[in-house]
C-alpha cells in the first residue's frame, strides 16, 4: 500500500497540470492522504496486551532459571524507515502542485467568504492553541478526578504535540523558506539557516499540521485500543479535522501545500513513535513523576498541584 502510495503521488508531481485543478480533484487528494494515513497507523499501531502480562510475568518467573537474561536491545524502540521515507519523499513530491494549490485558495471567490474565513480562523485556534490545551486539560483533569486512563491519553498527546514542534522548530529555522503572503506565487524561495527568530521565513513545515496530526494520530491508536469497534468512525474523523487545519494555513496564505504535506508527516511519525516509546518503557521517567502528581480544588475556585517523593 505505501509504495502504490508513493508512485501516485509522483505520478500526481510529475504529471502537474498547468491549470489550477478543480475543487473536485483537490477534496479527492486530501481524501486519499486521509484514507492512507488512517490505514497506515491501523498497520503501524503497537498493540497493549491487557489480559496476559500477570499470566506472563509469572511464568517468566517461575523459568527465569532456564532463561537467558533480557538483553538491552529486546526493549528498544522500533523505528519504521520504510514507512519514514515513504511518507517524506511523499510529502516532497507536493511540491510542484504549490503554485497551484495557493493560486485555487486564493481565488476571489473563496476569499470573499466569511463563512470560509471564520471556519479557517477556528481551525487555526485547533491546530495552535486548541490541541495542545485539549491534551494538557485532558492530563489535568485525569489527575484532578482519579481518571488514571484519561490523563495517560492527556500524557502521551502532549508529548506527541511537543516532541513534533521541537522538529518542526528546528528543521523551520534550518530551512528558512519564505511564507505565501510575503510573495504570492514564488514557493522556491528558501534561504538556508535564516528562519531562526523569523517568523516571515518559517514555514516549511507547517506547525500548526504537525501539532493536529500528531494528537489525531496518538487519539486514533488509543481508539482503537479503547474502543476498536468505534474505531473506524473516529480515526477518519481525527484525520479530517487535522486535513482541515492544514488546509486552513493554507487559506491563510501561511503555508505552501508541501509545508502542509511535511507537517502531517512529522506529525503522524512523531505519534506513532511517542506510543511505542511508552509501550516500550511504561515505567519511563516522566510516567513515574506522573504517578505521584495530584491535582485537587483549592477551595478558592482554583487547584493546587502537590508533588509527593519517595525517600528511598
Amino acid at each position: 500500500m505505501l509504495r502504490s502510495f508513493m508512485l501516485r503521488s509522483f505520478m500526481l508531481a510529475s504529471c502537474a497540470p498547468t491549470q489550477p485543478p478543480t475543487m473536485i480533484s483537490y477534496s479527492r487528494r486530501a481524501l486519499l492522504v486521509t484514507a492512507v494515513a488512517t490505514r497506515s497507523l491501523g498497520a503501524q499501531r503497537v498493540p497493549v496486551d491487557t489480559t496476559s502480562r500477570r499470566d506472563s510475568a509469572v511464568a517468566v518467573d517461575s523459568t527465569t532459571s532456564a532463561q537467558s537474561p533480557v538483553s538491552a536491545g529486546d526493549h528498544a524502540v522500533h523505528f519504521d524507515k520504510r514507512l519514514a521515507v515513504g511518507l517524506v519523499l511523499g510529502s516532497l513530491a507536493v511540491m510542484p502542485l504549490d503554485r497551484q494549490a495557493e493560486s485555487w485558495l486564493q481565488r476571489p471567490s473563496l476569499q470573499s467568504s466569511s463563512t470560509l474565513h471564520s471556519t479557517a480562523g477556528g481551525f487555526n485556534w485547533l491546530g495552535g492553541t486548541g490541541v495542545l490545551a485539549g491534551s494538557v486539560g485532558a492530563l489535568a483533569i485525569g489527575r484532578l478526578t482519579g481518571n488514571d486512563r484519561l490523563s495517560e491519553v492527556g500524557l502521551h498527546t502532549t508529548e506527541a504535540i511537543v516532541a513534533s514542534g521541537a522538529i518542526v522548530a528546528v528543521t523551520k529555522g534550518i530551512m528558512g523558506r519564505q511564507r505565501p503572503y510575503l510573495e504570492k506565487g514564488d514557493p522556491g524561495d528558501f534561504f538556508v539557516g535564516r528562519g531562526f527568530g523569523n517568523g516571515g521565513l518559517a514555514s516549511f513545515p507547517s506547525g500548526h499540521t504537525a501539532a493536529a496530526f500528531s494528537a489525531a494520530t496518538v487519539l486514533s491508536i488509543e481508539a482503537h485500543r479503547s474502543w476498536p469497534k468505534a474505531a473506524p468512525i473516529i480515526s477518519p474523523l481525527l484525520y479530517g479535522g487535522a486535513t482541515a487545519v492544514g488546509l486552513a494555513r493554507m487559506y491563510g496564505s501561511h503555508h505552501w501545500a508541501s509545508d502542509v504535506a511535511l507537517g502531517a508527516t512529522v506529525g503522524t511519525l512523531t505519534g506513532i513513535q511517542v506510543m511505542r516509546y511508552n509501550d516500550a518503557h511504561p515505567e519511563n521517567k516522566l510516567s513515574r513523576w506522573l504517578a505521584h502528581t495530584s491535582i485537587a480544588p483549592d477551595g478558592s475556585r482554583g487547584v493546587s498541584v502537590g508533588v509527593s517523593l519517595p525517600l528511598r
